[in-house]
């Protein structure tokens, strides 16, 4: 009877045990309802990507039609954006502190979801974004239909990866509005040359933006003569002297008697009133109606020198600047197929302030090598400098260099590289360095007292090279070189 009675109980305990195991293989391998939602997404993101690629491939001349793809632009980098943070969290796991470990542990979906102190955020934005898409994919069948009215555009062969860093990205609703002023036609009751003024911070693109809109050629048929100005000194009531500080982009003789001009006066410091009127008043005087001037410049002073609202021109929200250097590190690979690979990408991301340069500087040495422990040794070194700066100078690096200010970058355990300012220079102009920055972090060169190093040459116009000088030091003693 006894017996009996042990193998009942026996095998009512492994019934149990196996109930319960397969209970808790079903809570642990069953897709939430987040897992349900990051799929509904990643489809909302293909439909979107479809669109806005199309659109982008043709001449589209309706300004209504433009201001609705920049939203679906912007949409689609945000649902990029969010779908890549939260696969990098869920990578990482509940280890934040990337600085302890460079593997991130592997994910335990049942922990994120019961302890996870964000959760109902993530879920809410997750939820805004699927949203925002949904009505952006159904709103778009009359824009579809609309598209096809418009020519195709010059299409290149490649995918993404391949010119991302060879074009400008993130700007089209800027350049639609330079546009718009160049090439609108002033009332006959207009005594003075139109006058636009775009302001933004050191290192942003203003350059760039306006020598790719000068490259355009509407602008080119538009305008005889297009000509950039150093705006140091202009304070010189000489106009003769201005010949001097005047670079020639574009001569079109074909015009005949309709001499247009489009002027583009690069302000690198601050201007006054009464400067700036020595300048324009006899400088418009030798221009024909019609020509334009563009003025740029990091101080928020030359608004008032304007005859139209001033555009300002910031860097590009996260969103957008994440899908620029996950495509430009990642290349032809599927970051996908590299979780942790990209959840590091994200974390140096966030920290970049959105600049350009740091972005191809960091993503051209990380693309050397797809490994976990070289990706972990950059993001190490990424976050230490950033730590070291802050904790001497009170300011992100990347702001500090900005500033014209110097910053400090560890190269190995005693030394020190005190970093001055950039020096941007056109290929024309100064001698470009042989050091690069790839040749100082890699240790492949032994440099002593001052020097200067190539950060970054631009393939796009203006085709700028951005330099640094630098200064070796021991660590001990710390000697701050102001």
């Amino acid at each position: 009877m006894d017996e009996i009675i042990l193998a009942i109980i026996s095998e009512i305990t492994k019934r149990s045990i196996s109930y319960a195991l397969c209970k808790y293989s079903e809570i642990t391998t069953a897709p939430t309802m987040e897992d349900k939602r990051l799929q509904d997404l990643q489809r909302l993101l293909l439909r979107t990507h479809i669109i806005v690629k199309e659109a982008e491939g043709r001449f589209i001349t309706n300004r209504a039609m433009l201001h609705l793809l920049n939203i679906m632009r912007k949409e689609m980098y945000r649902g990029y954006f969010t779908l890549d943070s939260m696969r990098s969290q869920a990578s990482e796991g509940m280890d934040h502190d990337v600085s302890h470990s460079f593997a991130p542990p592997k994910f335990n979906r049942s922990k994120r979801r019961i302890f996870s102190p964000d959760g109902a955020y993530r879920n809410n934005e997750l939820q805004k974004v699927i949203q925002n898409l949904s009505n952006i994919v159904a709103d778009a069948k009359e824009f579809c239909m609309f598209l096809k009215n418009y020519p195709p555009l010059y299409r290149q062969p490649y995918d993404m990866h391949m010119f991302i860093g060879k074009c400008m990205f993130g700007r089209q609703m800027e350049v639609d509005r330079i546009m718009d002023f160049l090439m609108r036609e002033e009332h006959l009751s207009m005594t003075r040359v139109g006058v636009l003024p775009i302001i933004g911070p050191g290192y942003v693109g203003k350059s760039t933006l306006v020598a790719h809109v000068c490259n355009d050629a509407r602008v080119r048929h538009h305008f005889s003569e297009i000509i950039v100005v150093n705006g140091d000194g202009i304070d010189d009531k000489n106009l003769s002297s201005l010949k001097d500080r005047c670079d020639i982009k574009h001569q079109n003789n074909a015009l005949g008697g309709k001499k247009r001009m489009l002027a583009v006066i690069e302000f690198p410091e601050n201007i006054d009133k009464v400067a700036w009127n020595n300048f324009y008043l006899p400088f418009v005087g030798c221009l024909v109606s019609g020509s334009k001037i563009i003025i740029t410049s990091s101080s928020d002073r030359i608004k008032k020198f304007g005859t139209t609202q001033a555009l300002i021109l910031n860097f590009l929200p996260i969103e957008a600047f994440w899908y620029f250097f996950k495509v430009l590190t990642f290349g032809s690979a599927d970051s996908n197929d590299y979780p942790e690979l990209q959840s590091t990408a994200m974390a140096m991301a966030r920290e970049m302030g959105g600049s350009f340069i740091a972005a191809n500087f960091i993503s051209a040495i990380l693309r050397r090598n797809f490994s976990v422990q070289h990706w972990g040794w950059c993001l190490a070194a990424f976050k230490e400098n950033i730590k070291r700066n802050v904790s001497v100078f009170g300011e992100h690096p990347y702001d500090l260099l900005q500033k014209q200010k110097h910053a400090r970058y560890q190269i190995n355990e005693d030394e020190y590289m005190v970093s001055d300012q950039y020096h941007a220079s056109r290929p024309s102009g100064d001698n470009i360095p042989t050091i690069t920055m790839y040749d100082i972090v890699s240790g492949n060169v032994n440099c002593k007292g001052t020097f200067e190093v190539l950060a970054w040459k631009s393939p796009i116009l203006p085709y700028k090279s951005y330099t640094i000088s630098c200064m070796i030091q021991k660590e001990q003693p710390m000697v701050y070189i102001g």
